[in-house]
């Protein structure tokens, strides 16, 4: 039972792998598309190969450290933020999970709310000042949003009764059309979670020059780039399963339904980067106190009143 646990667990990990390195290259198509250009269309058919390219290329080129580093975190930092992303996928609400999690949301909750630790280390172990000021911002952004994002998570739980994203895909309710206005501010969540545009101060090309990741290259980049497409995507799935998935089941019909879904969900957050400009810092402060916690607060308690 044991060893069929672990094969699970394996084959869920190298899935999830192929299916981020895919969708890093359905974004650069998609920004090219939104962008009026090309994009990669070199390596084989469509640039199906480009992945297994991007991969090769990055993994032999040397990992050069600068001299002012904490060497062991500024090696051990990118693996951090890869594993972080990747445990989250032990939940995945398949009908013959890897490992049951009857808490699974909880546990999600812990492990993004120590996922920030991982950008911490990625900025501050480089020694350099652009990644230190990415790292603060990721810091100061994650305890910005992450109450409200909580808060609002509970919202359609409070009808479910439970913790598990097997219950919210057995429950014959689509939360996300009875509850929009929660559905709305967790979307947006989600874009400050996965640190994505416009809300992807982290990494601020015009003013921090790639932000916490600038001095890595080649296996620390990979790492950090997987770690941040996976929870891009897993972040999308959660969307669904929470807020679109009733009654979808586990046959085959509900998983290629489900499997559309966060598609969509995924390449909306691309439409955002390529539509919308950064904005600034202290407006998503702002929001994140000023707006979305006061409201997420009230959803909760009319969610409850109505849950009763």
């Amino acid at each position: 039972m044991m060893l069929g646990g672990l094969v699970s667990c394996f084959v869920t990990m190298v899935l999830g792998l192929l299916g981020v390195a895919f969708f890093i290259v359905t974004e650069r198509k998609g920004l090219g598309m939104l962008q009026l250009r090309k994009g990669p269309n070199k390596v084989s058919f469509k640039a199906l190969g480009q992945p297994i390219s991007d991969g090769v290329k990055l993994l032999s080129k040397g990992w050069a450290i600068p001299a002012s580093a904490n060497k062991m975190l500024f090696i051990g930092a990118p693996g951090v933020c890869f594993i972080f992303a990747y445990i989250l996928w032990l939940v995945f609400p398949s009908g013959n999970p890897s490992v049951f999690f009857e808490f699974s949301l909880l546990y999600f909750i812990c492990v993004s709310c120590i996922n920030v630790y991982g950008v911490l280390l990625v900025g501050w172990s480089c020694n350099s000042q652009y990644g230190l000021l990415g790292a603060m911002r990721a810091v100061a952004q994650s305890i910005s949003y992450e109450v409200s994002m909580s808060t609002l998570l509970f919202c359609p739980l409070v009808y479910v009764g439970g913790f598990s994203l097997g219950l919210l895909r057995e429950s014959g309710f689509s939360y996300g059309f009875i509850i929009m206005e929660v559905t709305l501010m967790w979307l947006i969540s989600v874009l400050a979670e996965t640190n994505r545009a416009p809300f992807d101060f982290v990494e601020g090309e015009s003013e921090l020059v790639s932000g916490y990741n600038v001095e890595f290259g080649g296996a620390g980049f990979a790492l950090i780039a997987l770690a941040e497409y996976s929870n891009i995507v897993f972040m999308s799935l959660l969307s669904v399963v929470v807020f679109f998935s009733g009654g979808l089941g586990f046959h085959v019909f509900g998983n290629v339904a489900l499997g559309v879904m966060v598609f969509m969900v995924s390449f909306a957050i691309v439409w955002v980067r390529g539509a919308f400009p950064r904005f600034r810092y202290d407006k998503l402060m702002m929001v994140c106190w000023g707006i979305f916690l006061p409201l997420s607060l009230v959803l909760l308690v009319l969610c409850m009143s109505f849950g009763l």
